[in-house]
């Protein structure tokens, strides 16, 4: 399921995105009718009085304070255009169902709204959203108002993985169907990486430094400084540095590198070095911690479902198969090949990873084979062999299950990482790390105002109770040689959360709400809310600034955000409209297997797991 954007996860777990719990819908102030706006930009105000648009949200209130400021600054900058934003904010809980219920209303009590990445195509395929592409790109409306291009919200200036996430065709199912519509504005976007304890890292022997792999031949050649300004030598390292996000040098010292990604091996070797040091005298203890799988399926080229182009009458174009546990390997081209190579009519350059429909000789076959042109392509050497998704999967599982349990075809468990129950929920596994008992933590830009406030907000400032913490990037699947060369890889893989600003189809001031949608999701928006530290600019000169970096502040190694907005994606509880599809499978691996109850073989073999292909050809299914 690789189009403009990459995919997957385990759960539908909760990232930036709205609960439905059932409660009743707020009405906000009347007022007005819509305003207009010429062919040069002019805004001409409502006939009928002042236009009052409502608009709801929910969020801490580091972010109420924020949009309170916004909205004051919104309506002082129109006041002359007689607009008006009337905010709302409200309990995440109860959130969802407001919404909902308000979108089924006949009258519009909501003009422009929060909506989260998993729930917009639900709200999208019920004819409840006002399609964003004329405002954006210029033309005219359904109701005959032409609309200049907006000089506020520039797709080619955002993050394509951000952006382009809000991008539907509720037939076909995909972003680049003939009726895809922008459905949202990016309100936000948070990138997922490891946080770190870095004064556990020194207890236990692991020094920091901070490299990017760009800069590693000027730091071996003395000619550059780490990003905290300290060069090789200051710093004592003896033979070269390698692109690794965990070694040990020449003196047996152990470093960490925290602007190099770290292969899966590395990963669990820090992990257990913090996990023998502090799970020993703690039970609920995590040397390394994550609820998704997504960075690992997708580094190799794996995924969840993928989609199968078929001109059967009874589909929209094609239908979707669930690849979850798929186990043929996948392959990448590469770094030495120089022209690109050719895989079933497609072709991929050095780096890229063979699509799943390319690499396979039939899709719809049962027992499915990789293509004859793939295997000679890797033994040319043009192609380099990667694990499969099902490899993927059972890295991911071994976290948690213990040393004394096969976790797979022999492959035993890690244990350095507490059950998914010990950690609880999503607030839950930040506070664990607050509280020390995270080592590291795979999480979002949203915990930076809260980490800031609880474990130090300035590097050095460890009194209190507070401690050094830092950001890394996600693990990468890789290989070595013996002398510690990269010979083989996967891509930089995660997933990022990100919440819309959306428009309510029955609006009647959907040229005001526009004007306000634009506000926040662009450049005035964005920086206010970088400057609060929770949410990360979408546009891409903003993000590289230090607006965001705040290179004075803790995370000093902001980078790693900026850096993984370039590649993360959804997840799986964005693929489709809803997730029924993943709900039947989805809480056995959490918590059954991830905690023992049940084999990754009897998962892979059960019901829920055979139930769901069937299931996921519904959703093309023509009525």
């Amino acid at each position: 399921m690789r189009k403009l954007l990459k995919f997957a996860s385990i759960a539908g777990a909760a990232v930036l995105v709205t609960s439905t719990v059932f409660g009743l819908a707020a009405c906000g102030p009347k007022g007005g009718g819509d305003i207009t706006i010429d062919e040069q930009g002019n805004i001409r105000p409502s006939t009928s009085g002042e236009t009052t648009i409502n608009f709801w949200g929910y969020g801490d209130q580091n972010e109420k304070s924020v949009f309170d400021s916004l909205v004051a600054q919104f309506n002082e900058l129109y006041a002359e255009s007689h607009i008006k934003v009337h905010y709302e904010q409200m309990p995440s809980g109860k959130y969802g169902q407001k919404v909902l219920t308000a979108l089924k209303n006949k009258n519009a009590s909501v003009d422009i709204f929060y909506v989260g990445d998993a729930d917009y195509k639900t709200y999208a395929s019920s004819g409840y959203l006002e399609p964003l592409d004329v405002w954006i790109k210029g033309g005219t409306t359904e109701s005959g108002t032409t609309i200049p291009a907006s000089k506020e919200i520039k797709i080619e200036d955002m993050w394509e993985t951000s952006v382009n996430r809000y991008l539907y065709d509720v037939d076909t199912t995909t972003q680049d169907g003939p009726n895809a519509h922008y459905w949202g504005i990016p309100k936000d976007i948070g990138p997922i990486v490891i946080y770190y304890n870095e004064t556990q890292f020194n207890e236990v022997g692991i020094k920091v430094l901070s490299v990017a792999k760009e800069d590693l031949a000027a730091f071996n050649a003395g000619t550059k400084a780490d990003a905290r300004g300290k060069t090789k030598t200051e710093l004592g390292i003896s033979g070269e540095v390698k692109e690794k996000g965990y070694f040990v040098d020449g003196n047996n010292q152990k470093w960490f590198n925290n602007q190099v990604p770290m292969s899966w091996e590395e990963t669990t070797t820090v992990a257990k070095l913090l996990q023998d040091k502090y799970g020993a005298t703690s039970k609920d203890y995590s040397g390394y911690y994550t609820e998704w799988w997504f960075n690992y399926g997708w580094s190799v080229g794996g995924d969840c479902i993928e989609y199968v182009a078929d001109s059967d009458p009874q589909y929209n174009g094609g239908y979707w198969d669930l690849t979850l546990f798929e186990d043929t390997p996948n392959f990448i081209v590469a770094d030495n090949v120089i022209e690109p190579v050719t895989v079933n009519g497609t072709s991929y350059k050095a780096g890229e990873i063979i699509a799943w429909k390319d690499k396979l000789v039939d899709v719809k076959a049962e027992n499915k084979t990789i293509r004859p042109e793939v295997t000679a392509l890797k033994e040319e050497g043009k192609l380099n062999q990667l694990p499969s998704q099902r490899d993927a999967m059972v890295e991911f599982v071994s976290l948690t299950t213990p040393t004394t349990k096969e976790v797979y075809n022999g492959k035993m468990g890690y244990a350095v990482s507490a059950y998914p129950k010990v950690i609880g929920d999503d607030s839950q596994k930040a506070t664990k790390f607050a509280e020390k008992k995270v080592g590291m933590l795979v999480d979002g830009r949203w915990n930076v105002v809260d980490f800031r406030t609880v474990c130090g907000e300035k590097p050095g400032s460890t009194a209190n109770g507070n401690f050094e913490w830092d950001v890394a990037p996600l693990p990468q699947y890789k290989e070595y040689d013996a002398d510690g060369n990269v010979t083989v890889h996967g891509v930089e893989a995660g997933h990022s959360g990100s919440v819309a600003l959306c428009i309510n189809k029955k609006s009647e001031k959907k040229t005001a709400a526009w004007l306000f949608a634009e506000f926040i999701g662009g450049k005035t928006g964005q920086e206010a809310q970088a400057k609060s530290g929770f949410a990360i600019p979408s546009q891409k000169d903003l993000a590289n600034s230090e607006v965001f970096l705040q290179s004075e502040m803790n995370p000093r190694n902001s980078i790693v955000f900026v850096r993984a907005a370039q590649f993360e994606t959804p997840g799986d509880w964005w693929y489709l409209k809803d997730n029924k599809w993943i709900n039947a499978w989805a809480d056995d691996l959490n918590h059954k297997v991830r905690e023992g109850d049940m084999t990754f073989a009897q998962l892979m073999t059960s019901d829920a797991v055979k139930n769901t292909p069937t299931l996921l050809k519904s959703y093309t299914r023509k009525s």
